[in-house]
């Protein structure tokens, strides 16, 4: 399944939206008087994971539109992605 530039911008913005919810639920947790440190905890790592899908989003749509222009090789980028994340 071949995702265009413009479906990818639009996960982007989605998810950058989502983790600056997130962030903010952080943010209003740590000025109350006496934090959910177990909240808290959670609401980060689901961050943290929303960051990670971010990225991968990104690097795909950056990969895919400036080095595999012409040949869409869906082989070749799954590779790419594969070796950034490690």
């Amino acid at each position: 399944m071949k995702i265009t530039f413009n479906e990818d911008k639009i996960k982007l913005i989605k998810h950058v939206t989502k983790l600056q919810g997130q962030l903010e639920s952080v943010k209003r947790e740590l000025e109350k008087d006496v934090p959910d440190c177990e909240k808290t905890s959670a609401t980060l790592y689901a961050a943290s994971r929303s960051f990670a899908s971010v990225r991968t989003i990104f690097v795909k749509c950056f990969l895919t539109k400036e080095f595999l222009k012409e040949s869409r090789d869906e082989k070749r980028l799954d590779q790419l992605l594969t070796l950034i994340k490690g």
